[in-house]
Formats: structure tokens, sequence, C-alpha cells
């Protein structure tokens, strides 16, 4: 993982004069006192959502790229999570949602093209352009909720489907500080309409299968929502891998091990996002990460001995009136390890996104961002290190 809604509310006063006798000589009685008005019917409930909900988006999007030569740093990684090619279309997404509501319910998410690459769990044979982003069962009773499966993580202010994001690109924090999926169980507490308690056990970051050696991840998380504020914290904590090996003489039938081992070390992540509504057209939304993992370098000998850590806060002020989205967001992010993002660094960008939504079914939106390094990660078409990044980006998504 919330376009704010402009509505205003007016409110009317009702007078009535008391109604007077004529008087006459004989002094009538007084006429008896009308009976109470009768009361306004209470407000029809709102009707359960049906029990099967198939849903879903194409997202499509052009990206030029300035002072760079690509949206790459110069060893190749992505400087980018999904927006990852410069000077041609993208075919982002096609995202397909089936859910069962009900007391039992569940979960299948499919995504299509660039982005399921991105999304695409460990292990996976190779890049294919489909993943499967969410698969769980559901069960609810009374105040509780129980996921088994694969399902999204908490942490992050932004969300895997860009519908329900307000930036064209993703924050630096969406890509390098937190994980997307889990494979697990979650278990949710709903103590009142305003609070929830979270708890759960996983495979870790973006992993189907485990890490093959040490503790699963834990997930704690508390919730606490009312008319304006939308306040969330979470933690991960369990060992992930470091350096991936395999034992390549137990293959599957779809070429991937069935077994591996490499260097694992203990992953913590605590992360905190708080939401605020100013009035029926702003909002403002903060997200804090951060993050270590143990075992994360080698010594000249191979052996892993220094761990890594890592941070950043991300903000984000939104207005909308009718149809139209402005909406800005700065954010840095500092890797001194360099072990989320290959370079040592502290990176820092901003972005200005305008969003137009002609009907519940079209989004179109046109962004500038600009990137900056506290070293030359990218490098100009004449092979000259470059310190920043400027791009000029157009999404059109048709929501189904």
């Amino acid at each position: 993982m919330k376009l704010v809604a402009a509505a205003f509310i007016a409110a009317c006063v009702f007078c009535a004069a008391p109604v007077l006798a004529q008087s006459s000589p004989a002094m009538t009685p007084a006429p008896a006192a009308s009976a109470s008005p009768t009361p306004s019917p209470a407000p029809s409930p709102s009707p359960p959502p049906p029990t099967w909900q198939l849903s879903g988006f194409a997202d499509g999007s052009y990206s030029q790229v300035f002072t760079s030569k690509t949206m790459q740093f110069a060893d190749g990684t992505n400087s980018r999570v999904f927006d990852t090619s410069a000077d041609m279309p993208m075919f982002n997404s096609l995202n397909m949602q089936l859910v069962k509501n009900g007391t039992l319910g569940g979960k299948l998410e499919l995504t299509l093209g660039q982005d399921a690459n991105v999304l695409a769990s460990f292990p996976t044979a190779n890049f294919v352009g489909v993943d499967v982003t969410n698969l769980y069962v559901s069960y609810t009773t009374g105040k509780f909720s129980l996921l088994v499966g694969k399902f999204s993580t908490l942490a992050g202010a932004e969300v895997l489907e860009s519908p329900s994001d307000l930036n064209f690109s993703r924050s630096i924090l969406f890509g390098y500080a937190v994980p997307f999926t889990h494979t697990g169980v979650r278990l949710t507490y709903a103590a009142n309409s305003n609070f929830s308690i979270i708890g759960g056990v996983n495979n870790g970051w973006d992993n189907t299968k485990g890490n093959g050696t040490g503790s699963p991840t834990i997930e704690a998380g508390l919730a606490y929502t009312n008319k304006n504020l939308t306040a969330t914290t979470q933690g991960y904590d369990g060992t992930e891998q470091t350096a991936y090996g395999y034992h390549d003489s137990i293959i599957d039938v779809n070429g991937i091990p069935n077994n591996w081992s490499g260097v694992t070390g203990k992953r913590y992540l605590s992360d905190t996002v708080v939401s605020y509504k100013f009035g029926p057209v702003m909002t403002g939304t903060l997200n804090y990460d951060t993050g270590s993992q143990g075992n994360a370098l080698m010594d000249p000998a191979g052996h892993p001995t220094v761990g890594a850590a890592w941070n950043g806060l991300a903000g984000y002020a939104s207005a909308n009136v009718n149809k139209i989205t402005l909406t800005g967001r700065y954010e840095f992010f500092n890797d001194l390890s360099g072990y989320r993002t290959t370079y040592s660094q502290r990176w820092n960008e901003g972005t200005i996104t305008l969003a137009y939504a002609p009907s519940a079914a079209l989004l179109f939106r046109l962004e500038g961002r600009q990137d900056t390094s506290s070293v030359s990660p990218w490098v100009n078409s004449s092979g000259v290190p470059q310190n920043h990044l400027a791009s000029l980006a157009f999404e059109s998504i048709v929501k189904f």
C-alpha cells in the first residue's frame, strides 16, 4: 500500500414560532399541544459487500530522463522501483484481484508486466512478467481476523497497487527500506473501532520458501484511526539471507533449487506512518523507517563480520479539489554502508505529481522528480559521473 475526497457539509437550523390561541370573551380553552414530530427514520445500513468481487487495473507510462543516461546507477542497479526504463513506453502492470468476502474469505491477486519482475518473491526460476502478489485465506470471528498465505507488508506509506498511491514513482523508502510481501500467518485483533493489534510469523522479506536456516520473521504492529488521524507502527525481526549459495545437485522440475544455503544474519525493521486530514482538501503524511542487517558485509577473506544499517524519512502533502489532486513528496534515505543501494550514500528526492481523474475508471498523472546523492552514482551519456537525476513522467491507469 488513499486520495483525499473533497466534501462540504451544510448545517440547517429550523425554528418554529409558537401558535397562540385567538382570545375571546368566553376564555375558550387552549388547544391541546400537537404531538411531537415523528423522528426521522434511521439511515439504512450499508449493504454488505458481495460475496465475490473481481477488480483490477491496467497501468502504462512514459518517462523522460535528464542529466543521466538511464534510470540505473553506474553499476546497473535500478535507482527507481517500477519506472526503470526511460525514453520508451512502459507496460507497467495488468493487475487482477479476486476477493472472497465473508467469515471464510481470501484473496488472489495477479500482477503481469514489468512490475511483476520487481515484485517477484524468492525463489523464482527467471523473470517472466507474472507474479502471484497476494494469495491467502482469511477467517474472521468477532474481533479477530486471521490471514494464512502470501500477503502485502504492513510497512510503508505506499502500497503495491499504483492507483492507491498519490505519486507515479515510488519513494526511495518503498524500494530500499521495506519489504513488499510476506508468506506466513497474520492475526489482527480489533480492540474497538479505532484501535487494532497485529501479530504474525512469516518467512521474511519477499520470500515464499524461507531462509534455509535461522529463525522466522516475527511481525508486530499497532494501528489507530479516527475521523482525521491514521497512525500505524510495525516491526519485523528475523533471520535473512545476505549471500546466496545453491546446492546445485538438488533441482526441482522447474529448475529452481530445492535446497539453498548462504550467509544469514538477523534483520530488524521499524516502520511508522502517520497521516492527518487538514479539512476536506489537504492531507499530510509522514513515514519513518530504520533497519539493520547482521553479517551484511564481508572481510577481505570473505567472512561476514560487519552489520549494516539504514534509515529514512518521507513526507507527503496532498490537495484534492474535484477531479484534480496535487501531491508533493520529499524524502531522504541514509545507506552509509551501501548495503541496500550498493552505494554508500545519503540520497534524497523531491517529487511533484499532478493527477486528473475524469471518471472512476480513469486516472492520469504528470510527474516531475529530482534525485540527489552525496556521491555520484549516475552517469550521463558521455560516461561522466553525476550526483543527480531529473525525470519527467506521464502515467495512465484504467480501472475495472
